[in-house]
């Protein structure tokens, strides 16, 4: 019987597998030049219908996205306010690009869309055509780059919006302690916002998106803050508050004390975080926080040396801050509750549990809670003893650009993205990546906007200044013969760059991505003084040795027409042109690595640039 069974299996297992090559034979013949059934495309379903047209469908939606843009329409009770998100805008200069959204390998998702069920063995096939049964859904190559949406969100919504602010408290003018009542404000969430335009943008939709605005009201309104008023007026006679930190003092007054106190429940008082933060980030941090120093280096006679050793830092511990005041508010709070007496309740506060191993104090003399500042010892990221562990002492690879004549807000955005990037380690095998690495470019990050051109007229943006890291960076990888994984060009020809070896970012994509290949851990050094940005990349030499051809130029085309720009940053007819223009052309570059072992790779980067035309700005203001 046994045997029998072991006869049978081969058998049931042939003609299993002869019924699912039937199937998906079924499947090829009757689907030959269509999509298979469950198959979509940005949620659409495309089943059964022929490749060209889908592709033809799609590449349309994608022209009309890209040309058009994405409008938005935000509507409430006294208007209406309509918004156009394009594909990007230029600067007054051509080496300013700030992308809102880009779109990439179209026909490759329209493809991988069709050859699902149509590749790999007989298994793997009727695996995929399974997976059709529930639908798949092959995903649109938009790319949103949400920094840049919540940028023109915030500042083209800005005056249409009503501003909603809880009730707080105040001073009058008489000096004495009031409540200002609670602001309805229209209620938006930009977050909301970005996700129903991506949820478009993946949809390929081209439709208007309509949000309906209403009035929020915001916590604590007025009537929550009245049975505090005398407890706040208790605050603002007695309650002063002055931070020390060694010799150094910062008194704060009860009055302007009462103005951070809000609610946290409809019983208990707490402190506006955002408000002490603020002034410890203004007033008191600059004069105490001493950023580390990473070691410098340099190659002496064949040998990496530190030049100047890494010092650490200390920063003022906010967040320690911030959480003691939190705890003493509410137990002042209760204290008076008890006694009805503030003196007693401040006085309370040097034997209090909450502040044990801290050393607030309440001072009778001066009516002062003396709260200190702690600090924070930051290490340094790179030192001799980082070169030693990793067996670092080669000079591997090395750039240099040049920025002189940038505005100051572009130099400073060079300086900021320098200060992210120098002192990092690179594993081998590791990918790096120029936007993970420079973080979120925001103005909370150290990042200041630049006048771009919207429309026809100029506006601030978040962007301008960090491709000059990125060119650095493309060059200095050249320079050291590593893997390039992700570059794409600047859309036209910036002169201090050349065409043929610029690099431009905006996160996600564009990137700048290369690869530690070379086995050894790679460290990143970047300086930016006198105009100009170094890049240099330490590791241990293999022997390779790179080639970078000059770029050969090709299919040019000419300087288009003047285009002429509102601005409301000039005067009232004056006019101010930007008179560098330049041709469109297209540059192939090989870059050829040569290995110890005799092999080679050689790459050919394909740059393709639009015409730039004079650009002047006509005042309106």
């Amino acid at each position: 019987m046994i045997k029998i069974k072991y006869f049978l299996f081969p058998i049931i297992f042939l003609a299993a597998l002869a019924v699912l090559a039937a199937l998906v034979g079924f499947f090829e013949f009757k689907y030959s030049d269509t999509y298979y059934p469950g198959v979509m495309i940005a949620g659409e379903s495309v089943g059964g219908r022929n490749y060209g047209d889908v592709l033809q469908e799609f590449k349309t939606k994608s022209d009309a996205l890209f040309k058009n843009g994405l409008n938005l329409v935000f509507e409430k009770k006294d208007g209406k306010k309509e918004i156009n998100i394009p594909a990007s805008s230029t600067g007054f200069t051509s080496d300013i690009l700030v992308e809102y959204f880009s779109i990439g390998d179209l026909q490759g998702a329209v493809s991988d869309a069709y050859d699902w069920g149509r590749k790999g063995d007989i298994l793997q096939r009727f695996k995929e055509l399974f997976a059709l049964i529930p639908g798949k859904n092959f995903n649109s190559p938009v790319s949103l780059h949400k920094e840049a949406i919540q940028s023109l969100l915030s500042r083209e919504i800005k005056y249409f919006l009503t501003a909603g602010a809880p009730a707080q408290f105040s001073l009058n003018k008489d000096n004495e302690v009031a409540i200002i009542p609670e602001k309805l404000g229209d209620n938006i969430d930009v977050e909301n916002i970005v996700d129903a335009i991506t949820q478009k943008f993946n949809a390929f939709e081209v439709q208007p998106i309509v949000f309906n605005m209403k009035p929020e009201t915001p916590y604590p309104t007025e009537e929550k803050l009245k049975p505090f008023l005398d407890l706040a007026k208790e605050f603002a006679k007695t309650a002063n508050v002055n931070f020390y930190y060694q010799n150094q003092k910062w008194k704060v007054s009860g009055k302007t004390l009462v103005t951070w106190l809000t609610l946290k429940s409809d019983s208990e008082m707490t402190i506006d975080s955002k408000k002490l933060e603020a002034f410890l980030s203004a007033s008191v941090a600059p004069l105490i926080d001493d950023p580390p120093q990473n070691s410098r280096f340099e190659m002496r006679n064949g040998s990496l040396v530190e030049i100047y050793p890494g010092k650490p830092g200390e920063a003022v511990n906010i967040d320690k801050t911030v959480e003691l005041i939190e705890k003493i508010i509410p137990h002042i709070q209760q204290s008076i509750n008890n006694t009805g007496n503030i003196s007693s309740a401040l006085g309370s506060i040097s034997s209090a549990s909450i502040v044990n191993n801290s050393e607030i104090q309440y001072n009778p003399e001066n009516d002062t809670i003396d709260v200190p500042i702690e600090t924070i010892k930051v290490e340094p990221q790179v030192t001799q003893k980082t070169i030693d562990q990793y067996k670092i002492k080669d000079l591997v690879g090395h750039a240099q650009t040049n920025f002189t004549g940038g505005s100051l807000d572009r130099q400073h955005n060079i300086e900021a993205g320098v200060s992210k990037l120098t002192g990092i380690l690179i594993a081998p095998g590791e990918e790096f990546s120029t936007v993970w690495n420079i973080g979120d470019v925001t103005e909370e990050a150290g990042f200041v906007k630049e006048y771009v051109i919207k429309g026809d007229q100029t506006v601030k943006e978040l962007g301008g200044g960090l491709c000059q890291l990125a060119t650095t960076l493309f060059r200095m990888a050249l320079n050291a013969g590593l893997p390039i994984t992700e570059r794409v060009n600047h859309e036209y020809v910036i002169p201090y760059y050349g065409p043929g070896l610029d690099a431009t970012i905006y996160g996600p994509h564009p990137d700048f991505r290369f690869v530690n290949d070379t086995g050894n851990y790679l460290l990143l050094q970047g300086a930016a003084k006198n105009n100009e940005v170094t890049f240099e990349l330490y590791g241990t030499a293999d022997g390779r040795v790179a080639e970078i051809s000059k770029p050969v130029l090709s299919n040019e085309k000419p300087v288009p027409e003047t285009r002429y720009i509102i601005s409301p940053n000039l005067p009232l007819g004056a006019i101010n042109c930007q008179t560098a223009t330049h041709k469109g052309i297209t540059a192939d570059t090989t870059y050829t690595v040569h290995y110890p072992d005799g092999s080679k790779k050689e790459d050919v980067f394909h740059s393709v640039y639009q015409a730039w035309p004079k650009v002047c700005l006509i005042g309106m203001s």
